[in-house]
């Protein structure tokens, strides 16, 4: 038990009812009022007023503060609706470049009458893309043969070799023996229709 509660107790045991409400109605009128309040120099009138004006500011900061936790809950919802759109988004981009790099490699298996190197640059990916009816920009061709690396996941049958922009030649996907590419890649058939020797 803490000093102060000792004292409180000291008090109503050893002080009459009434005395007892008397020091009970100032001590919890001073203390609501403020502890910049010195009791020798405010009447307890006064202490009440402020003790109410001090609840009255408490309250206001309280309803701003609700305030703020709910703009901070629609803040957080809306961050949360966007994330959840750009991850949306990145799924479907991460989807269609899975798929387009699935037509590329299917390309490079149907033009392979036996394992053999195909070679593709922008262009061509471009060409083979829009062949397919997917719609692409030339930037973004790399993103496919970066995505098409990635999803053979071996190097030693498609990789992407990248050229300096002094060179002559244009970075391209290179696809060794797309014979032995994997069979289905993104839901594409890679040799479907693929005559084989």
């Amino acid at each position: 038990m803490t000093d102060d509660y000792s004292d409180a107790r000291h008090a109503d045991e050893s002080l009459d009812e009434a005395a007892a409400n008397d020091v009970a109605f100032r001590k919890l009128i001073y203390g609501l009022a403020g502890d910049d309040i010195d009791p020798t120099e405010c009447g307890p009138v006064e202490a009440t007023q402020r003790a109410v004006d001090r609840v009255n500011d408490l309250e206001d900061e309280n309803e701003q503060l609700r305030q703020r936790v709910i703009d901070l809950r629609e803040t957080v919802d809306k961050m949360n609706r966007a994330a959840e759109f750009y991850q949306t988004v990145a799924r479907n981009s991460a989807a269609k470049r899975d798929r387009q790099a699935a037509v590329v490699l299917k390309h490079a298996a149907n033009v392979s009458v036996s394992p053999g190197r195909q070679a593709y640059d922008g262009s061509r990916v471009k060409d083979v893309l829009e062949a397919a009816d997917e719609k692409i920009h030339r930037t973004d061709t790399y993103d496919v043969m970066d995505k098409a690396e990635e999803v053979v996941g071996d190097t030693e049958l498609c990789r992407v070799k990248e050229e300096p922009r002094s060179s002559p030649k244009n970075t391209r996907l290179i696809v060794d023996s797309p014979t032995e590419l994997p069979g289905t890649i993104a839901g594409v058939r890679i040799h479907e229709g693929v005559l084989r020797e």
